[in-house]
């Protein structure tokens, strides 16, 4: 599992996604979980199906495909985008 910084995590989930700040010492519980998979919804601009899944490969953010609207699809792939950067850095 690819360790990351709770904090950095949810800087990208806020800043690029709209989660709420209110939900930040959650998150922080959330990531310390040991587990291989998960799925954490954070809800914000993406909508009641947004969430961020954690696996092997690393971090990633979605939503439901009925949500789906130009702008969602351009937050969620800019999200992304930002994770693996921050993935990357925190492997090195």
């Amino acid at each position: 599992m690819i360790p990351f910084n709770a904090d950095a995590v949810y800087d990208v989930l806020v800043a690029y996604a709209g989660a709420s700040e209110q939900y930040r010492d959650d998150f922080r519980f959330y990531m310390d979980e040991p587990l291989d998979r998960y799925e954490w919804r954070f809800q914000g601009a993406l909508g009641f199906g947004g969430k961020l899944y954690r696996d092997a490969r690393g971090l990633r953010v979605g939503c439901y495909r009925e949500d789906e609207t130009s702008e969602r699809c351009a937050m969620v792939a800019a999200t992304n985008e930002a994770l693996a950067a921050l993935s990357s850095s925190s492997v090195e």
